[in-house]
């Protein structure tokens, strides 16, 4: 982006973008919506967990926030701001994809995906057989898929990444609505690291 502020054209590599942003109101990212799977009854679920508090308290405290998925069920403002407002990162912990689903359903595309089990067949490391504290190697799993989520987060939040703002879609039946097995036709981007097909690219210099 120019130091004067300018948008123009010529900005974006995506000129497709450039013109989504200058007539619908196209966002540079403040702040990244990280949205961890919950995995009922898993300890991926944990692991997902812990990984946001890493990423939200320890690397990015400033410039991501954590969205609350019961809040966000009930309508609750607040966390329906958070994701029309902020570019989100969805944490998948397992193959039920529960967090892409629900998005889905919401109406929401998010703007790029972490998945762990990638991350844990690539690293080696286990879930660990607690959920209510991680073992060791659940924690260093944890630590590694924080260190993939801040990566992220810190390429979304580059001035020259821009967002598409979006609306939830409300009364959508969040239960009901059936959901094909890659709604958001994902491209791996690195090991773990997924973009929807829909969203703008970001560059993964420097992401191992």
């Amino acid at each position: 982006m120019p130091k004067s502020g300018f948008v123009s054209k010529n900005s974006f590599k995506n000129k497709e973008y450039f013109w989504n942003f200058a007539e619908s109101g196209e966002n540079m990212a403040e702040r990244v919506c990280l949205f961890p799977c919950g995995g009922i009854k898993k300890t991926e679920s944990t692991v997902a967990r812990i990984a946001t508090y890493i990423v939200n308290e320890e690397l990015l405290p400033r410039q991501t926030i954590i969205l609350c998925v019961p809040a966000f069920l009930r309508g609750v403002e607040e966390d329906l701001v958070m994701v029309e407002d902020y570019p989100t990162l969805v944490i998948d912990c397992h193959e039920e994809n529960c967090g892409t689903n629900l998005l889905f359903r919401a109406g929401i595309t998010p703007a790029a995906r972490v998945f762990i089990p990638d991350i844990a067949g690539a690293t080696g490391l286990g879930y660990g057989s607690s959920r209510r504290e991680l073992e060791a190697e659940a924690l260093s799993l944890a630590e590694a898929v924080a260190g993939k989520v801040a990566a992220v987060c810190r390429l979304l939040l580059e001035p020259d990444y821009v967002f598409p703002k979006q609306k939830i879609k409300m009364y959508a039946s969040l239960a009901q609505e059936d959901v094909s097995a890659d709604p958001f036709a994902y491209q791996m981007l690195s090991e773990g690291i997924y973009r929807p097909a829909s969203m703008p690219d970001f560059s993964l210099k420097g992401v191992s």
